[in-house]
């Protein structure tokens, strides 16, 4: 008996953990992008899942949703195909909830068309079916959001990534690109420090480079410094390689 009350006192007195705001998780995600730790995101979204399933908030399924779309594309970068297709799976499933529960916006469908590229490029010969499927996510939210700055970004992204007999074009996608980092300029992505801001601006840069203008690349690994100093990475590999000869 002493037993039992000796433990019902301890589970009073345990502290209960409080849920986390999605700005807490956003703070997370960015820090450890700056700091090139991307690996520390698996443990991020696992308890953003776990929160999500507590609570099924929508602001929180949709910061869930981003930072999928971020750690897939670090893990294809990597060439960790396996683990890519793992997250993907759960990625898809939750963007097609956040999908249902917001009418159709622009940049959820823009999302959703990003995921589809992703199982593309996981499974090629899934291309035939998924190819114009994707496409068509793209394009609607190209063409009805206003703002929106990932409707820009995965529209530069499907002509920058699409082979040129299929329609593809590096130098098509550029101005997608620039119009996406207009947008996030004067947004909260980037006075609140998000990730989503420095990553999309250095698919511009990318980009810049992939089509031969590597002063203008040059130039944004340099805004991005000044914007963040403590993103390292940048300095020693995307801006150091950018001023070789």
């Amino acid at each position: 008996m002493k037993r039992i009350v000796s433990l019902l006192l301890l589970l009073t007195i345990m502290p209960v953990a409080k849920p986390q705001e999605p700005e807490n998780y956003r703070k997370l995600l960015y820090d450890s992008y700056v700091r090139g730790e991307m690996r520390e995101w698996e443990q991020i979204i696992s308890d953003m899942e776990k929160e999500y399933g507590n609570t099924e908030k929508k602001e929180l399924l949709y910061e869930l949703c981003f930072a999928y779309y971020g750690y897939i594309g670090f893990l294809l970068s990597m060439e960790e195909d396996k683990a890519a297709k793992k997250v993907l799976d759960e990625a898809m499933e939750k963007t097609k909830v956040l999908e249902e529960s917001t009418d159709e916006r622009p940049d959820v469908l823009a999302l959703r068309g990003a995921m589809l590229g992703y199982r593309i490029v996981l499974s090629k010969f899934t291309s035939m079916f998924l190819g114009p499927k994707a496409s068509k996510y793209i394009k609607t939210a190209y063409e009805s959001g206003e703002n929106c700055f990932n409707c820009y970004t995965e529209m530069g992204n499907m002509k920058f990534y699409t082979p040129g007999f299929l329609g593809g074009s590096k130098t098509e996608a550029v101005p997608y690109y620039e119009e996406a980092v207009d947008i996030l300029e004067s947004s909260r992505l980037k006075t609140d420090r998000d990730w989503i801001y420095m990553n999309t601006v250095l698919l511009l840069a990318n980009a810049y480079k992939e089509t031969g203008q590597k002063q203008r690349a040059c130039e944004l690994y340099r805004s991005m410094l000044e914007y963040e100093p403590k993103a390292v990475w940048i300095r020693k590999d995307l801006y150091a390689k950018c001023k070789e000869p």
